[in-house]
Parts: C-alpha cells; sequence; structure tokens
C-alpha cells in the first residue's frame, strides 16, 4: 500500500459514505484502455442496502480501474478485476458512482463475511488515538459497528434479499427454506 492511497483505507472513507449495498456483479464493460490503466464499469445486481436511499435500486453502476496482463498493475492503486458473478460491498456516494473516492471489497460471500467481520473486530478495539487517527469519534464508532453488523447478517444469510434492519426493529418471515431474522423484502 502506498502512502498516497492510505486515506482510501481510514474508517472515515466507509463512515461518511451515504450509500453502502451488497450486490453480485452481472456485466462488466471496458470503457478506455491505456497502457497505464484499464477504465471499467461493473453493473452489479443489488442484493442488500445496508444504508441508502430507498426504494432499493435493482442494479447499480460502479467505474473502477482496472489491469490486467497487457496493461499492469499501478502503484499506488486502488485497482480491482470485477468479474461476472462476483460478490461486492460497496462504500460509495450513490448507485451510479466511481471508486475511489469510494471503497470496494470483493470476493466470495464467505470471503466477504470475513472482511466485514475483521473491520467490525478492528474498530470495535481502537483506541481513542486510533479513532483520531481514523478520523471518527465514539459516535462514529457506533453507527459503523451497527453498520458492520447489518452487514454480517445479510453475508451470513446466502438467499436474503432486501433492506437490511437494525436489530431492534427485527423482523420475522418464514418462508419455504427458512426462517429469516432482520431482514426485510422489499420489491422496487
Amino acid at each position: 500500500m502506498m502512502a498516497a492511497n492510505i486515506r482510501s483505507f481510514i474508517e472515515a472513507v466507509r463512515r461518511k459514505a451515504p450509500v453502502v449495498y451488497v450486490g453480485s456483479v452481472r456485466e462488466v464493460q471496458l470503457l478506455t484502455r491505456t497502457k497505464f490503466d484499464i477504465k471499467a464499469r461493473a453493473v452489479v445486481s443489488v442484493s442488500a442496502v445496508a444504508r441508502g436511499p430507498r426504494p432499493k435500486p435493482s442494479e447499480a453502476t460502479v467505474e473502477y480501474s482496472s489491469y490486467d496482463d497487457k496493461t499492469p498493475m499501478l502503484a499506488g492503486g486502488p485497482q480491482y478485476q470485477l468479474q461476472p458473478g462476483e460478490k461486492v460491498v460497496i462504500f460509495t456516494d450513490s448507485f451510479r458512482s466511481t471508486v475511489p473516492p469510494g471503497y470496494l471489497l470483493q470476493g466470495k460471500r464467505e470471503e466477504l463475511l470475513q472482511r466485514v467481520e475483521t473491520l467490525r473486530d478492528s474498530l470495535s478495539k481502537m483506541s481513542p488515538d486510533q479513532l483520531k487517527l481514523h478520523e471518527i469519534n465514539e459516535e462514529d464508532r457506533q453507527i459503523q459497528l451497527a453498520l458492520y453488523e447489518k452487514l454480517c447478517t445479510y453475508l451470513r444469510t446466502p438467499y436474503a434479499i432486501g433492506y437490511l434492519v437494525p436489530r431492534n426493529r427485527l423482523t420475522t418471515r418464514s418462508t419455504g427454506r427458512a426462517t429469516l431474522l432482520g431482514l426485510t423484502n422489499r420489491s422496487s
């Protein structure tokens, strides 16, 4: 990780994101290619919204920097190689956005759950000095911990779709396969 990019990894970037959603990459489009960079756009099927406007859109787009065998990774990133079918958790400014300035996690559902749990656990253990370094306060910490719990709830429930609701407003809905706790299912 290069110093020029370190700001992307502070908690304030994730805290200030007005939109946080989970989805699956449906399509990847090449926008432009230079010998130094690839600009790409992913169309994401939105599965759940942890923070953001309602109603939940069925899809979102995210533009990002990428690389491949012909265009090597830049030192200073962030760059991603998104593939159709891949799961993502995106912290950003809207459902039509560019990363950076957002923050993107990608991988299998289990990997995303582990990464979100790591973010949650790290944040819960931060000292007051570490909170300052991450440009957040105790109130921000509590908001983010609740957000990470919502994301974990969704990522533990592989077939859930909808809005993630706070733990104090748990809803129960029986389906043919299981009972979903903490998730509301809304169609657009």
